[in-house]
């Protein structure tokens, strides 16, 4: 169980702009400097001595990412290690696992950042498979610059592009049948709320770290995000302010996986990389 004393999150949209080129925008750079002072007050105030600091799809691909980790041991004294997809992944498991009591069978966890997406297939402890794509919700949103709300059209071709890219998953669920989709913190937390707030439903809690969102449930989340404009999922309570322009690619990412892997039960967990790096330590 984490102790945790405070919790922040800022964000930052670190490839907004730029994640199509890899590069790291100077707007960006600046947003994350922000972000990461504000960090840097609390570790002051706290006495910390103990920081972990893990970068991933955005500034592993940039090629002006060692820049930004440059100015910021320079300017806070915090050192960011680059972490490949892979280790991302087991993180992100590791985090999953912690956050209820796992089936027995089979499960593939799924972890949607900005730049990648995270899979993995595990059965209690033991990771099975694992893979990073860089099919990330702002990357394919940079890639289409869909409409909206989004055209039939848009949906179409951005189905197509994920099922191509996700060939080896797909070869991977022929050798570990599953019927269990976890969907970690990010986008599944919003899904949460959405549910909660707006569709006035209180899904099965399976510990105060995960919950249980029926496929009717997310049915109705799916299609209120591809077909609502952005002012639309703005002014939805469940929904944070950072992920309204991005959410509807986030919500066909999960929809393609479901049909994919014939999903027949959805957790969300608020459990993701960040725990699961915890854990480790």
């Amino acid at each position: 169980q984490l102790n945790v004393a405070v919790n922040l999150e800022f964000p930052v949209k670190i490839g907004k702009g730029g994640l199509v080129n890899n590069f790291i925008t100077e707007s960006a750079m600046q947003r994350a400097l922000t972000a990461l002072s504000q960090f840097k007050s609390y570790i002051d105030r706290f006495e910390i001595v103990e920081v972990k600091s893990l970068a991933t799809s955005a500034i592993r691909n940039a090629s002006n990412g060692n820049e930004l980790i440059q100015k910021v041991k320079q300017l806070f004294d915090i050192d960011i290690a680059i972490i490949n997809g892979i280790v991302e992944a087991e993180y992100i498991y590791l985090g999953a696992n912690n956050s209820y009591n796992l089936p027995k069978d089979e499960v593939l966890v799924m972890d949607i950042g900005g730049g990648s997406v995270e899979f993995i297939i595990g059965r209690n402890d033991n990771i099975l498979w694992k893979q990073s794509f860089d099919i990330g919700a702002v990357r394919l949103f940079e890639m289409f610059k869909p409409e909206s709300p989004l055209l039939q059209s848009d949906i179409l071709k951005i189905k197509n592009y994920i099922l191509n890219e996700l060939k080896p998953l797909k070869i991977s669920l022929s050798n570990f049948p599953l019927l269990t989709l976890i969907g970690t913190a990010g986008t599944f937390e919003t899904l949460v709320d959405v549910v909660i707030k707006d569709l006035k439903v209180i899904p099965i809690s399976l510990s105060k770290n995960a919950f249980e969102i029926s496929m009717n449930e997310f049915e109705v989340f799916k299609e209120i995000m591809i077909t609502s404009t952005l002012e639309q999922r703005l002014n939805l309570k469940g929904m944070l302010d950072f992920r309204a322009e991005y959410i509807p690619i986030a919500a066909i990412l999960i929809d393609v996986i479901i049909e994919m892997a014939e999903i027949k039960k959805l957790v969300c967990s608020n459990y993701s990389m960040k725990e699961g790096a915890l854990f480790s330590m």
